[in-house]
């Protein structure tokens, strides 16, 4: 008998994941992917299962994969990937653990906690937001927040990178929007945290344009990374009935193929390199020209981190936010079904928690509640354990019918872990709600969230790491 009772979930056959590896590989040999990097399309053609597609309309920039160039690349890649705090302890293992959570990312707005008002993402937010996350214990990690808008584009990157890495020991991944700032970027966190390569505590983030483009700017971020000895998260953005099919099926086969050429390209780089792949399935509503996620994305999520465990490969995938004016119930609702469908199946990292208002603007009240979400979550996925041990029979002989199990040795010793103990949410009955001048929810968040907004200190070395960040960034003007 299994000795623990632990609910799973499991959306694809082992005939639909063949079906889907089949297709992708048929999509990758005839159709192909448009590379636009001259170093990547170099590094690819340079191999036996690359060559250029026949009457290519892009200029030569088209190529197709053979299927060993594919099995090739998925043997190559580590099924497991350890991942380090800045502090160089060992923080979590993508593809042997539960799925991990992460804050973020790229938002161009911050939402104030109190009045719900929007303003530009600055370097003060990304501060103070790293500090928040660095404060919620059931985040693993913190991805680029925002992009910060009160500096040049010419710095705003590196200003964003040092701000997370000076107010957060927690793992990063790392968005630049700048191709040029991208190296400059990893010089300063190796300057900052040397022996990056050795134990990474940052993973930069990566997204093609589908459908089956590997643009120049990713091409060359993948590489760079992975000449440098980093891991990286490599996720595709779709949008359904524009990007890829309207259906469930085109949507999630030429994502996953578009992963797999990916892959292709950092095996070739560096054969052995650690890859996070996975997919953002949005849909796109053609009245209102607005992406969104639809309750089939969840599913396409569950589908594709299936298809990575099939592969042996570490996933990373959606986060449940974007839907939602704030720390709504729309966004909550997303937030659940998100939440406990990856713990439920193999979702590996759900690296950008927090973003509203169409993934447009941070909510610091969303992070700090959903924060009470991935414990509810995490507890549920685990299960409980189902032996003679655990029934408690000794006490309930003694008591009889009518007793109680209040002073048992079992009782006792469980007492401090029965049951999830929210810190965001007081249970009050009907009586003290009253008494209490009947609280409302939203009102307890804003509070807590405020509050541990205002009370973060950052870490011990943040000064000494601003100094010599900004001294970095100052010898490249």
């Amino acid at each position: 008998m299994n000795p623990v009772v632990k609910p799973e979930l499991r959306v694809l056959t082992e005939e639909q994941v063949h079906f889907v590896h089949d297709r992708s590989k048929f999509i990758l040999s005839r159709v192909g992917v448009r590379v636009d990097s001259p170093r990547a399309l170099e590094i690819l053609l340079a191999s036996e299962g690359v060559t250029p597609a026949e009457h290519s309309p892009d200029g030569g920039r088209r190529v197709v994969f053979d299927e060993a160039v594919v099995e090739w690349a998925l043997g190559m890649a580590p099924d497991v990937v350890q991942v380090y705090d800045r502090i160089g302890d060992p923080a979590f293992r993508l593809g042997e653990d539960r799925t991990r959570f992460g804050v973020g990312t790229t938002n161009l707005f911050y939402q104030d906690p109190t009045t719900d008002e929007i303003s530009p993402f600055s370097r003060r937010h990304m501060a103070v937001s790293a500090r928040l996350a660095q404060s919620l214990p059931n985040f693993d990690l913190v991805s680029t927040i925002g992009v910060v808008r009160d500096h040049p584009p010419e710095t705003a990157d590196l200003v964003a990178s040092l701000e997370l890495i000076a107010n957060t020991t927690k793992p990063l991944a790392l968005l630049i929007s700048s191709d040029d700032l991208f190296g400059h970027a990893l010089d300063l966190a190796e300057r900052l945290r040397p022996g990056l390569a050795e134990k990474p505590f940052l993973i930069p983030y990566l997204n093609p344009v589908t459908p089956l483009i590997i643009n120049e700017g990713t091409a060359e971020k993948l590489m760079t990374s992975v000449e440098r000895g980093l891991p990286v998260i490599y996720n595709t953005y779709g949008m359904a009935g524009m990007s890829t099919p309207i259906t469930g099926a085109g949507t999630l086969t030429l994502l996953n193929a578009e992963l797999l050429a990916g892959l292709v390209l950092g095996q070739l780089v560096r054969p052995g390199t650690p890859m996070i792949l996975g997919s953002l399935p949005a849909y796109f509503d053609m009245k209102t020209l607005q992406d969104f996620f639809d309750p089939h994305s969840w599913l396409l999520n569950l589908a594709c981190s299936e298809m990575m465990a099939h592969y042996r490969i570490p996933h990373s995938g959606t986060a449940g936010c974007g839907i939602g004016w704030g720390a709504d119930l729309a966004a909550v609702g997303q937030l659940w079904t998100n939440h406990i469908l990856s713990l439920l199946g193999k979702s590996g990292l759900a690296p950008a928690v927090g973003g509203v208002l169409g993934s447009k603007a941070f909510s610091p009240a969303l992070v700090v509640y959903s924060n009470d979400v991935i414990g509810r979550a995490v507890r549920l996925s685990e299960g409980f354990p189902l032996s003679e041990d655990e029934l408690d029979l000794d006490t309930l002989a003694d008591q009889g019918p009518g007793g109680n199990f209040l002073t048992s040795d079992l009782t006792l010793n469980r007492i401090q872990e029965a049951y999830f103990e929210s810190q965001l949410m007081p249970r009050l009955g009907l009586e003290e709600w009253e008494d209490r001048d009947r609280p409302r929810f939203d009102d307890l968040l804003r509070k807590q969230t405020r509050n541990l907004l205002e009370d973060q200190n950052p870490p011990e070395d943040h000064e000494e790491l601003i100094s010599k960040g900004e001294a970095f960034i100052q010898g490249l003007a």
